[in-house]
């Protein structure tokens, strides 16, 4: 563990919320960007994820031809595998973004109401605040 891990930052509280500001509203464009790519992998599994197979001996069946149903395999539906994966990363990067949006708009909100405190920061503070 090093002396930096020790160092602090003095901030006031009107630079913290400019800084959340800036974060809040960084999420709520990352928010727009994951629902539009949501969208268009949406349109995509609309367009070509989803197959339906049908067995042969059903559809021998159906046409009342033969009558036996030994062997039967139903219908059977698959979607895209990567259509899937990328559904699921655009759901948990929209969850990631709002959680994120929420808790700076809620420290936004406190160090609005504080503006003057001076506030000490360390290393994983400033990050929150200020990183990319």
């Amino acid at each position: 563990m090093g002396l930096r891990d020790e160092w602090e930052f003095e901030y006031t509280a009107s630079k913290l919320a400019e800084a959340a500001a800036r974060q809040r509203d960084f999420r709520i464009e990352r928010i727009e960007l994951w629902e539009s790519k949501k969208a268009e992998v949406m349109q995509k599994i609309k367009e070509s994820g989803i197959s339906v197979s049908e067995s042969v001996a059903d559809q021998l069946s159906n046409t009342g031809k033969y009558g036996n149903t030994m062997g039967r395999r139903g219908a059977h539906i698959t979607i895209d595998g990567t259509l899937q994966e990328d559904l699921s990363e655009c759901v948990e990067k929209i969850r990631n973004h709002t959680d994120l949006r929420n808790k700076y708009a809620a420290w936004v909100q406190v160090l609005e109401s504080n503006p003057e405190k001076r506030l000490q920061l360390r290393h994983d503070d400033w990050m929150f605040f200020f990183g990319k």
